[in-house]
């Protein structure tokens, strides 16, 4: 196992209680069923990280882990057995969070014609907001030229946050909660806008909210499915999963009918993921995203308003994951739901009936 580093030197008195799940269950309307399983523990496929989000898997079944506080990308082996895939931190914004300790590097992973490209969010520092190519033990490139952050949000990275393969637009289609926004990137590095939400509004709060969109996937009809966080003050049961396509072939999701309302009822959601039997999950991030983000340690505040993993099946929500700490990067496989916890530094898996 990886040491523990700095942020989560709190995490090794709480792993026990993060991991058995006892049975606070999470966000949302509270009307979801919850699985007899979802209290079960959790096994730890890797732990001591800082800050892991994104996830994927190779062709030959090894784990990669984007840490996003760490600056590195982490490869699991099937025996368990894990290493950075660098020799060197990669390119990372500027500190953020409380008392500036924490930072944003790589978030999302994407394997590509045989190689592996990273995004790093934020928009503070000349690596951040951008996508690199790596191309070596210590070497990377970029692939999108460095982000202006004094531009027009459109057509430009703000806050990239997660990223599907798109061969509709020779390239990818990233989430940018920066922009409320998709945006496309082609294999030359090109940014374009993809689609932008609107805001929208809620009884008894004045002030419009934003949408947020943070985890994209590759539906089993092979449109886009984006998941959204929403932004403060994060009001339960307002968050949803959208359907995007780009009907008329125009190289955008931007005309009538090309997105629609897909699934609703969730509460601040960072990612969503299918099965290969077409079933989706969702991760809500917090019980109370309001309270985590008020100041103070982020991982600590998880701990007290843990989030959870959800199972989406023809309308029919149940929890199958409950007081999971921050998840924030979700992979299905046949038998096996991977969950990046990001707060507590570990990446758990869960068994799929």
């Amino acid at each position: 196992m990886l040491g523990v580093m700095n942020l989560n030197r709190v995490t090794s008195l709480l792993l026990i209680i993060v991991i058995i799940g006892c049975g606070n269950d999470s966000s949302g309307d509270g009307q979801f069923a919850v699985a007899d399983s979802a209290h079960n523990e959790r096994t730890i496929v890797v732990d001591g990280l800082t800050s892991p989000r994104g996830l994927v898997i190779t062709d030959d079944g090894r784990l990669l882990v984007a840490e996003t506080g760490g600056g590195r990308l982490i490869e699991v082996a099937q025996d368990r057995t894990s290493r950075s895939l660098t020799e060197k931190r990669l390119p990372h914004s500027l500190n953020t969070g409380p008392d500036a300790a924490y930072r944003a590097g790589p978030s999302a992973i994407s394997l590509l014609n045989d190689d592996i490209y990273f995004i790093v969010g934020e928009f503070r520092g000349s690596h951040s907001a951008r996508m690199f190519r790596l191309g070596g033990e210590s070497e990377f490139e970029p692939v999108t030229p460095a982000t202006d952050p004094h531009a027009s949000l459109r057509n430009r990275f703000s806050n990239p946050y997660d990223i599907v393969d798109a061969p509709e637009v020779n390239g990818w289609i990233i989430s940018d909660p920066g922009g409320n926004s998709l945006v496309k990137v082609d294999i030359d590095g090109n940014i374009h806008d993809y689609v932008v939400f609107e805001n929208f509004s809620i009884p008894d709060h004045e002030v419009p909210i934003e949408m947020v969109p943070t985890g994209i996937s590759r539906g089993p009809d092979n449109a886009v499915y984006v998941g959204f966080l929403t932004g403060f003050p994060y009001p339960n049961g307002e968050a949803a999963v959208w359907r995007v396509e780009d009907l008329n072939n125009d190289g955008d999701a931007m005309d009538e009918g090309e997105t629609e309302l897909y699934a609703t009822g969730f509460t601040t959601i960072t990612d969503i993921t299918f099965g290969p039997d077409g079933t989706m999950y969702v991760a809500e991030f917090s019980t109370n995203t309001k309270d985590v983000f008020s100041g103070g340690d982020y991982s600590v505040n998880s701990v007290a308003h843990p989030g959870r993993v959800l199972k989406w099946e023809n309308g029919t929500t149940t929890v199958i994951a409950s007081s999971a700490v921050s998840p924030t990067g979700i992979l299905a496989t046949e038998t096996t739901l991977y969950i990046s916890e990001e707060y507590a530094g570990i990446v758990t898996e869960l068994p799929l009936d």
